[in-house]
């Protein structure tokens, strides 16, 4: 399966001002159809020049965009511009939806059909020490999300004793609301019933070890575009 990015870009982290930057060069790129000039990016963001063309050397340095100077009046003067790649149009959801539903839909569950043969444990603990090491924003998310879906197998009846799981999720509750509130539900059951961590030899996964994870989620939660994350939850019901 085709990845959502090149290696360098899906694990290229991009802090919530970078990404603001990126969104709003990709829509005056989209209306337009031409490249994009920093000062245009500048005057819309009501920022400075400079400001503006720091930010955007940054993404550009990241490998989301592409450099075009464009000739002006005059001798030998030329400006620069800059043209979004795909990877930059896939990153903020700028792309056909049902394309990107696809990639979601696609990563996540390849891996679930990879870890259908192996032990329950053994999955959890690999999917966990992802969540760990990650640095990219979605891949935190993505295999957190997988972490909810194996756990939501394990502790269903528990969860159902909490919530209606079907209800939940055919409810107008926005995506990030949602998806944080599945999260910690997970969490405070894979915390409170350790007897079960226990039968299922994890007995490295301390209650520390998933306070942790459920920080990271937290913070790399909000640095991802909400069209990525209703996908995600779209996976979810899907697989649950």
């Amino acid at each position: 399966m085709a990845r959502l990015y090149t290696k360098r870009q899906f694990y290229t982290k991009l802090t919530r001002r970078q990404r603001d930057f990126l969104e709003t060069l990709v829509e005056l790129y989209r209306e337009t159809g031409e490249s994009v000039s920093y000062k245009d990016v500048a005057e819309k963001m009501v920022v400075s020049k400079w400001t503006a063309y720091d930010l955007i050397q940054e993404l550009n340095r990241k490998g989301f965009l592409k450099v075009e100077y464009r000739l002006r009046p005059g001798p030998g003067r030329s400006e620069v511009r800059f043209i979004p790649k795909d990877a930059s149009m896939e990153r903020i959801g700028a792309v056909d939806k049902k394309n990107t539903v696809g990639m979601i839909s696609g990563w996540i569950k390849e891996r679930l059909r990879k870890y259908e043969k192996m032990e329950v444990a053994k999955v959890i603990s690999l999917v966990s020490r992802k969540v760990e090491k990650e640095k990219h924003p979605l891949s935190v998310v993505l295999y957190t999300a997988m972490l909810f879906i194996l756990f939501a197998k394990i502790f269903k009846i528990d969860i159902e004793r909490f919530v209606n799981l079907d209800n939940l999720m055919s409810s107008k509750l926005q995506a990030p609301v949602l998806l944080s509130f599945l999260t910690e539900l997970v969490f405070m059951l894979a915390e409170k019933e350790e007897n079960v961590l226990k039968e299922l030899n994890l007995k490295d996964y301390t209650l520390q070890k998933f306070g942790l994870l459920k920080k990271k989620f937290r913070e790399n939660l909000p640095l991802i575009t909400l069209k990525e994350q209703k996908e995600i939850l779209n996976v979810i019901r899907e697989t649950i």
